[in-house]
């Protein structure tokens, strides 16, 4: 299994396509599992147009990554490309207006720099997992039916 993922939607009325939203909600039993605890996410996105909702859009991707224990990694304002390309600290975005053309290299520049960032984490992450950093006992799943009627 992964120790990173980046999960990238175009914006849909400022939120996720609802295609990815499906996959997403398919990975309940993993959750579940405690198999997407402690792995490190990031988030990107693309609109047509400049204020078509890139940052809520990954902000409602890292809701999902929230509840399942994953460490959220953004972009920040951590090199210049972020800077030269709009300046989305949360992850990488892209105006495709009325365009098919892709992304242009400013957000290339972004993207790549996004995905060597999760690189990095995750291997420092897998890592540490290796070494027993994060060896806990993980509720099973009767801990998430709610109380009890006894109590």
């Amino acid at each position: 299994m992964a120790d990173g993922v980046a999960f990238g939607s175009p914006t849909r009325f400022g939120n996720i396509a609802a295609q990815l939203k499906q996959f997403i909600d398919q990975a309940g039993a993993l959750w579940q599992a405690g198999k997407l605890a402690d792995k490190v996410g990031t988030s990107f996105t693309s609109t047509q147009n400049p204020h078509g909702g890139q940052e809520t859009t990954i902000l409602a991707l890292n809701n999902t990554l929230y509840h399942w224990g994953m460490l959220i990694l953004p972009l920040g304002y951590t090199v210049q490309e972020v800077f030269a390309a709009g300046g989305n600290p949360y992850g990488a975005s892209f105006v495709a207006g009325h365009t098919v053309t892709g992304p242009d290299e400013h957000a290339l520049a972004v993207a790549r720099y996004q995905g060597r960032r999760l690189a990095r984490f995750a291997a420092v992450i897998a890592e540490a997992r290796r070494e027993g950093a994060f060896a806990v006992k993980r509720p099973g799943p009767e801990s998430f039916a709610g109380p009890s009627a006894s109590a």
